[in-house]
């Protein structure tokens, strides 16, 4: 009998422990053990998702994970996703386990995209749908790699090309660039949704007979409603005539006398600024940079030794550079944080009201990231209305202090949020992270174009700190048979992901997925940390394009420059 004895109790004891439960509890009700994930119900009463080897908990809600499930991470889902058959995680390993930071649910179901704005210096032939018209039907055309060919015959009837594509027009000086070749005649037009329903293009300019040289520039007029484009027209002449057009694109036409647009900056640490000013503002100066957001200390509800803080406003105006204040938390936005936000700012207008105007801080600036928030998401939590009565509250103690509020770039959806947010800030900060200039361009055109519809101003900001490599694990759903890496559990009307340690199968009261692929993301599609000098150069082209949106374009916010 000892015989059998020993053995099964060394392996007792060197097998590894493993969860065998899932529950979700009342967040109070148990301490923080790992792997837990942090939710909230339905009545945004906070829950806590959590696995370990105990078959049920007093007040808490369970399920028998599969055998020999090893639960690594827990990740909440919001009630209403739905997997189709790909999880994308994006997350760092932490602590010997899988922290995920992002999800993607990746959709193969049909809808309609939102139209984008037209791409700068791009040949928009190569994404264009060509449409011959005229009722004597003399046009004929051919549409190939980006090259467009047109043979009129003659006629007296209108008669032409008209060409669409997904996208629309920036409320910005806009000219159109064309590189062509063919007889004289031609004409070039553009049609709003007005213009379109009455067939009465609005004329750009002519395209007389040339070979194929420089492009010829057509400036956009005011009269045509940019949010309203539907096509460009190349209008046919009476006579039998032939085009071939190379390139037709879309630029930025500043207007000769546009104000440079202010450089401006993060100084998170006070030190920098009480300690380091002099070399702070030599540095400014010499990378053109000419407003700083830096932190400011409180003490006792007051501006912490506001005497220093204003020798260095009145210093940095010696230089021809202004100070904002900048502050954030995401805890900021929930509603029981707004009376102290609201006493926050008004210690910010106490200052300003008793310091003499060479003294003042030019504005307040807000970081306030709600999604950062484990709950963010979750429960039935309305993250935008909470946002914008975090803004309301803002505005209403800051007076007549410019406000600015930082948001990502991803929330160009938002158009709800956006629209309300126009009567209480003075200007967004766009964090328009990627490094390469197309993307930079798209993301950033929706905010200028927010910020001329509305008179306000929107800064675009760029990163250049360093950014920890991310991996990304692409999950699908596993087959009849398949062994399970990442399991879909629910619980209620909650939901969760469990992340294992190792596949295991059988898991027959949840869905399973395998995990298919790992990539590694360095961050340089977002960040210029390797190469600033690289930032640097392109920061003069960048400000002359952003330039065409006059005083709506607030100038470009290097994050961690320095």
């Amino acid at each position: 009998m000892r015989r059998l004895l020993l053995p099964l109790l060394l392996l007792a004891m060197t097998a590894p422990a493993h969860a065998a439960w899932l529950h979700l509890c009342p967040r109070e009700a148990v301490s923080a053990q790992q792997p837990y994930a942090d939710t909230a119900g339905a009545d945004d009463a906070p829950l806590r998702w959590f696995a370990d080897a105990q078959a049920a908990r007093p007040g808490c809600r369970s399920l028998a994970l599969p055998p020999g499930a090893r639960v690594e991470t827990l990740f909440p889902l919001a009630a209403g996703e739905e997997i189709e058959r790909t999880v994308l995680l994006h997350g760092r390993v932490r602590d010997g386990r899988f922290a995920v930071g992002e999800h993607v649910l990746p959709s193969s179901r049909p809808g309609t995209p939102r139209p984008s704005p037209m791409p700068l210096r791009a040949n928009l032939l190569a994404h264009m749908q060509a449409r011959a018209y005229g009722v004597e039907e003399r046009v004929k055309l051919t549409l190939e790699s980006g090259r467009l060919t047109v043979a009129c015959d003659a006629g007296a009837r209108p008669a032409g090309v008209l060409l669409g594509g997904p996208w629309f027009l920036p409320r910005a000086r806009l000219r159109l660039a064309t590189s062509y070749s063919g007889d004289g005649g031609f004409a070039l037009a553009a049609a709003d949704a007005a213009a379109a329903a009455s067939e009465n293009p609005i004329g750009l300019g002519a395209l007389r007979a040339r070979a194929s040289s420089a492009p010829l520039r057509l400036a956009l007029p005011d009269a045509l409603d940019r949010a309203g484009w539907r096509h460009f027209v190349l209008q046919c002449p009476a006579k039998a005539s032939s085009l071939a057009i190379e390139t037709l694109a879309l630029e930025p036409d500043p207007a000769p006398d546009a104000r440079p647009a202010a450089r401006s900056t993060w100084v998170w640490k006070a030190a920098d600024w009480r300690g380091r000013g002099p070399a702070l503002l030599d540095w400014a100066a010499a990378h053109g940079v000419r407003e700083l957001f830096i932190t400011v200390p409180f003490k006792d509800g007051k501006v912490h030794e506001p005497a220093r803080l204003a020798a260095f406003i009145r210093a940095a105006a010696g230089r021809g550079i202004r100070v904002l204040s900048v502050d954030g938390d995401p805890h900021m936005v929930l509603p029981t944080q707004l009376p102290a936000l609201a006493r926050m700012v008004r210690a910010y207008a106490a200052y300003n009201a008793a310091a003499e105007p060479a003294a003042r801080l030019a504005g307040l600036q807000f970081d306030v990231e709600p999604y950062l928030l484990p709950e963010y998401g979750v429960g039935k939590a309305d993250w935008d209305a909470r946002y914008l009565a975090m803004a309301r509250t803002l505005r209403e103690a800051a007076g007549g202090l410019r406000l600015e509020l930082v948001v990502p770039f991803w929330w160009d959806g938002k158009s709800a949020l956006l629209e309300s947010l126009a009567p209480l800030a003075d200007a967004l900060v766009v964090m328009d992270y990627r490094t390469d200039p197309s993307e930079i361009g798209e993301f950033a055109v929706p905010f200028l174009d927010w910020a001329a519809r509305h008179r306000r101003q929107v800064r675009i900001a760029l990163e250049a700190g360093e950014i920890a490599p991310e991996t990304q694990r692409r999950y699908v759903r596993a087959g009849a048979g398949e062994a399970a890496d990442l399991l879909r559990l629910k619980i209620g009307g909650q939901q969760v992901l469990a992340l294992l340690r190792e596949p295991v199968a059988g898991a027959a009261d949840a869905e399973g997925f395998r995990l298919q692929s790992t990539r590694e993301i360095d961050g340089s599609a977002t960040t210029f940390h390797k190469d600033k000098g690289v930032l640097l150069r392109l920061l003069p082209s960048l400000e002359s394009d952003f330039s065409a949106w006059g005083d709506a374009f607030g100038g470009i916010a290097l994050h961690e420059l320095r």
